[in-house]
C-alpha cells in the first residue's frame, strides 16, 4: 500500500513540473468576448488597457493579445506595462505566454500599436509592440518611441515568454519627436506600423 501512495505521489509531481514547463492553461467560457477573457486573468492588482487585440498568430486562430498596468512601490512609485498572449489549445483551453514587461522611461508606458511582419530569416512574421513615453523635462518635451519585436513560435513548444529581438528592434527603434533646448532635430522615424514596416523590408526583411 505504501508502494502505490509513493508511486502516485511521484505521478502527481512529474505531471506538476510538465504543466510548469508548459506554462499557465486557462479556460476559456464559451462566447465569451476577447476583452471579458483577458480580464479573467488579469495579474493580480492590475488595469487592463485598452489594446485587447485577437486575431490569428503563429498558426492559431482566435488567440488573444492584451496589456495591463501594473504599479509597483520600491525607492519610488512606478508603473509597468505587461504583456500576454493567449494560445488556443484544444477545446476551450489556452496557453498563456508572458510577452514582455514594458517598463517606465520617464512616464508610464503606452501601448500605440501591436502587429506583425517578418523580421528574420524564415517566412513566418514576429510579434511587433510599439510603445511611447511621455517626456517632460528641463532639456526635452515630446514623446519617446521604441519597437520590440519578438520572435514567432512553434505549436510544438510553448515557451513561457517570448524571445526578445534586441538587435533588430534596436534598428527599427524610434527616437524622440521632441523639441529640444539645444535644438536637436526630432526622431520621427519609426512612430506608427507603417514606418516599422517599412524600414523592415529596406532591411530586406519581406
Amino acid at each position: 500500500m505504501k508502494k502505490t501512495y509513493l508511486l502516485m505521489a511521484l505521478l502527481c509531481m512529474v505531471c506538476g513540473t510538465a504543466g510548469i514547463v508548459r506554462g499557465d492553461i486557462v479556460t476559456r467560457s464559451q462566447g465569451e468576448a476577447a476583452a471579458d477573457f483577458a480580464r479573467r486573468y488579469a495579474p493580480k492588482d492590475s488595469e487592463m488597457t485598452e489594446k485587447v487585440v485577437e486575431t490569428e498568430v503563429f498558426g492559431a486562430k482566435r488567440a488573444v493579445i492584451a496589456f495591463y498596468k501594473l504599479e509597483f512601490q520600491a525607492k519610488y512609485d512606478y508603473t509597468e506595462v505587461h504583456g500576454y498572449l493567449y494560445i488556443p489549445r484544444d477545446g476551450d483551453e489556452y496557453d498563456r505566454i508572458l510577452i514582455n514587461n514594458f517598463e517606465e522611461e520617464g512616464a508610464t508606458p503606452k501601448i500605440e500599436a501591436v502587429f506583425f511582419a517578418n523580421a528574420d530569416k524564415d517566412a513566418a512574421r514576429e510579434l511587433i509592440v510599439i510603445c511611447s513615453w511621455r517626456q517632460e523635462h528641463y532639456d526635452v518635451d515630446g514623446t519617446l518611441y521604441a519597437t520590440y519585436i519578438f520572435d514567432d513560435i512553434g505549436r510544438d513548444k510553448i515557451p513561457e515568454r517570448l524571445t526578445y529581438l534586441k538587435k533588430i528592434s534596436e534598428r527599427v527603434s524610434g527616437g524622440c519627436d521632441c523639441n529640444y533646448r539645444d535644438k536637436t532635430k526630432p526622431d520621427k522615424r519609426f512612430e506608427t506600423a507603417v514606418q516599422v514596416r517599412t524600414g523592415l523590408k529596406k532591411l530586406g526583411y519581406r
